[in-house]
């Protein structure tokens, strides 16, 4: 017994060079693809990403429901869920590429919303309510993050790159547009508070990423059957152990994790930063608007670039953007225009960041252990990002300046840029099918 792919599933690659073929086969992806993609829109809409704009509001909610410090709200509902959360993304990248994205996304979505649910019944409890955000966390990544990278990656092998800015266009434009509709329900003229918030929020969870999990989600390549008489499509690529011991891997890691930093640091310590520098908080506020916005540009420019080249050095003016912006911060001060020209690259950067991981770990290393790959990197740079923030912080604490730690944080993100420039040439393009996996000389 054999599993085959249907030929009208299959996305074959394009025949012709240039913008306007790239375009066309785009626009003439196959049904199920096209289907694919808005289930993983979908899912990052309401994942813990695209919800990230609520805890602003839910933590003040939070303080003063149960008397709580707000700073024990932020370590609650922020900083332990994205550290823990993503930290079993590498397991359930492993289960995507063992089981398919299919089987993982629909339990995972039934529990990200069910234990959404239970966060208010927690009441004040701390410790309760901590145990229920950290696995609630882990399920929202399982069922969005965990799935959406391997599902573009195997329907939309030649359009990776802007397939993956798309899944950052819709965590971004969700957060921006969310924010104002959840200061409505949680402390405007709706008056749930955060209890009735997180209640509706499920809701919303069950109601659409249950459903995209079933009917949207698929793979040209997934499993349909189990059993020693089965043979599926092999998925060429290297395996997981050997990827994690190469160069290029331990550098992509790193690059990514450091230059990620640098503008997740400024955007979380923004008012306190840009004080020092003679701007005040409303100011700022926009300036933040400038950074979001650019974050959308780079997230479309990056992915069409990088579908469009052969060259890995194309990553490093990308990554250069974070230094030159940082600097730029640094040395500014009262100069508005200067302001806007900093958080412009940092955006920018930030937007290019969020499709290079994946489109260079599938470049590098094939689909063979993609999940895992992207899961493991992904990991590791939100742990960069949780942590990053709150040492600059601290150091500003102990010496009175931001300058210091922004030097520190801006020497690392030169070191991103370096490992960039140090990434070899890609290898041959990845073939799907049962020849043996190739093997990629570069890793």
């Amino acid at each position: 017994m054999t599993t085959s792919v249907p030929t009208d599933d299959t996305v074959p690659p394009s025949s012709e060079a240039g913008w306007k073929s790239y375009l066309a086969d785009l626009w003439n992806a196959p049904p199920r693809a096209r289907a694919a993609l808005a289930g993983c829109l979908l899912l990052m809409l309401v994942s813990p990403s695209g919800l990230s704009a609520m805890t602003t509001f839910v933590v003040p909610s939070f303080a003063k429901d149960t008397g709580a410090a707000e700073s024990a709200g932020i370590l609650v509902f922020v900083t332990f869920p994205l550290l823990i959360g993503p930290i079993t993304l590498p397991f359930a990248g492993r289960w995507v590429d063992r089981l398919g994205a299919r089987r993982v996304a629909v339990p995972s979505a039934v529990l990200y919303a069910g234990l959404t649910a239970l966060v208010p019944l927690c009441g004040s409890s701390v410790p309760m309510l901590a145990v229920v955000l950290i696995l609630a966390s882990t399920f929202g990544f399982m069922s969005g993050l965990a799935v959406v990278f391997k599902v573009v990656s195997t329907w939309l092998p030649q359009h990776k790159g802007v397939g993956f800015a798309l899944i950052g266009v819709a965590s971004s434009v969700a957060a921006a547009v969310f924010s104002p509709v959840f200061q409505w329900l949680i402390s405007g003229s709706a008056g749930l508070g955060w209890k009735g918030a997180y209640l509706l929020v499920a809701a919303v969870i069950a109601l659409v990423a249950i459903p995209t999990a079933m009917f949207l989600i698929s793979e040209p390549t997934a499993p349909r059957a189990t059993g020693p008489d089965v043979q599926l499509p092999r998925l060429p690529g290297v395996p997981l152990p050997r990827a994690v011991r190469t160069r290029v891997w331990i550098s992509i890691t790193v690059s990514l994790a450091f230059a990620a930093a640098g503008p997740m640091t400024v955007r979380q310590n923004a008012v306190g930063f840009f004080s020092e520098r003679g701007f005040t908080e409303a100011t700022v506020s926009l300036s933040l608007s400038a950074l979001f916005a650019a974050s959308v540009v780079g997230l479309l420019v990056g992915g069409m670039v990088l579908d469009r080249t052969d060259r890995p050095l194309v990553v490093v003016p990308m990554l250069a953007a974070v230094p030159v912006g940082l600097v730029i911060a640094l040395v500014n001060h009262g100069s508005m225009p200067l302001l806007f020209i900093a958080m412009i690259f940092l955006g920018f950067a930030t937007g290019a960041e969020s499709s290079l991981g994946p489109f260079l770990i599938a470049r590098y290393f094939g689909l063979a252990s993609f999940a895992q790959l992207q899961g493991l990197t992904l990991a590791i740079s939100t742990l960069s990002l949780g942590m990053s923030p709150f040492l600059v912080s601290a150091v500003q604490t102990a010496t009175g300046s931001y300058t210091v730690p922004v030097i520190a944080l801006t020497s690392l993100t030169v070191v991103a840029v370096v490992l960039a420039a140090i990434l070899p040439k890609f290898p041959p393009q990845w073939k799907v099918g049962n020849a043996p996996d190739q093997t990629a000389q570069s890793a």
